[in-house]
């Protein structure tokens, strides 16, 4: 699985836009120091920034506390729009992931190196047909992005809202040890 963007995501939720494109940038640099290889999938983690800031829940993290019937609506409402999100990033993380491979592949054929990925299973199985080198990228990443972008989307929203309901609590407790209320 392509479990990268869970750091990223969950960045995003807890502390916005720039800090999430601070760490595809940072995890970029440190692929390019391991590997010695610029990934050009980096447009897969920058879109998904992208998508997960304009459409992520008011408020980032945030978790209803009311209670009964609006609470009930309050709670629905983030988990309909954490879906939103899993299925947008689903869709373009497949459909760029796959366009991003076919013009890397089309225009570095003789230097071009198989990246080890979980796609690669899927790949095989449309590799009998009649269906285009770049249709083939895109289908074969859609089943491993589902999985992938469930455990990312919601992994990474709970992360950030357990992040900020920690220092949250660590900021009300400092505030009461210096006197505050």
């Amino acid at each position: 699985m392509f479990l990268d963007t869970l750091l990223t995501v969950t960045v995003v939720f807890y502390a916005g836009l720039v800090p999430g494109l601070a760490v595809v940038l940072i995890n970029w640099l440190l692929w390019l120091a391991i590997s010695g290889s610029m990934t050009p999938f980096i447009v897969v983690s920058v879109a998904e920034v992208f998508i997960v800031w304009r459409l992520m829940p008011q408020g980032g993290a945030a978790w209803p506390d009311a209670r009964g019937r609006r609470a009930f609506a309050e709670k629905t409402s983030v988990l309909a729009t954490l879906m939103l999100l899993y299925i947008a990033t689903s869709v373009s993380a497949s459909v760029l992931g796959g366009l991003v491979h076919y013009f890397y592949v089309l225009i570095t054929p003789e230097t071009y190196q198989e990246f080890s990925s979980p796609d690669r299973v899927f790949r095989a199985v449309f590799y009998g047909g009649e269906i285009h080198v770049l249709a083939r990228g895109i289908l074969s990443r859609l089943p491993v992005n589902l999985i992938d972008r469930a455990f990312v989307v919601f992994g990474g929203f709970f992360l950030a809202l357990g992040i900020r309901r920690l220092t949250d609590k660590t900021r009300l407790r400092g505030s009461r040890m210096r006197g505050g209320r």
